[in-house]
């Protein structure tokens, strides 16, 4: 986890690893075992929190942390690099923006993200790789599409705004600022409190973030 705008820490350096070696990696995985879905079968879900909400936290994951070291030895956490910022503001859907990243953008309305022809699909060169902002977020069908949706909402808020009357030179920014204004307010009123509870979320809103 990224607790510094530079690098990865613990959040509790204290706490040994878990090690639970191979057998009990494979123990994990075997049929019907905790992780396996097919042991759901017949029994109600009673967690009461969508499906959908993990597949989001992978995508916020995706927005506020990326490791780019090579592959290796183990590396002692606080060693390694962050190499997005911890902000929030969906740079994995923008990369560095029309000026850094002129391939995530429409050449026709580059105020406007590019998706497939079909619009149901990130943008692909001939080799069928994705042209988006984090490359991860075509690593299952289910972020991806999720990209897709943020990158179809900030196209929509283009066409609203300049249906407005926004000039074309803020009309990127502001469909951004709006794109990223919907994000924050899902994380903080939809998705914090299914991860900390609805009673520490609402403290937080109310007082702010404190250090320990």
């Amino acid at each position: 986890m990224a607790l510094r705008d530079d690098c990865y820490d613990k959040v509790f350096p204290d706490l040994p690893p878990l090690s639970i070696g191979t057998a009990g990696v494979a123990e994990l995985g075997r049929c019907a075992a905790l992780w396996d879905g097919s042991a759901l079968e017949g029994h109600e879900d009673e967690s009461g929190v969508d499906a959908a909400w993990p597949i989001f936290g992978q995508f916020v994951a995706h927005d506020i942390t990326a490791d780019r070291s090579p592959l290796g030895a183990a590396r002692r956490s606080a060693a390694i690099t962050n190499f997005r910022a911890p902000r929030l503001d969906l740079e994995c859907l923008y990369g560095p923006g029309p000026i850094g990243a002129p391939y995530l953008f429409d050449r026709h309305d580059p105020a406007k993200l590019l998706l497939s022809s079909s619009g149901v699909d990130v943008p692909r060169n001939r080799e069928g790789i994705a042209l988006i902002g984090d490359a991860r977020n075509d690593s299952h069908l289910l972020v991806s599409q999720m990209h897709v949706a943020f990158a179809t909402l900030h196209n929509r808020f283009v066409d609203e705004l300049r249906s407005a009357g926004c000039g074309e030179q803020e009309l990127f920014d502001d469909a951004r600022r709006s794109t990223v204004w919907h994000y924050q307010h899902i994380l903080l009123r939809e998705f914090l409190p299914q991860v900390v509870g609805r009673s520490l979320a609402a403290e937080l809103i109310e007082d702010g973030p404190r250090s320990a």
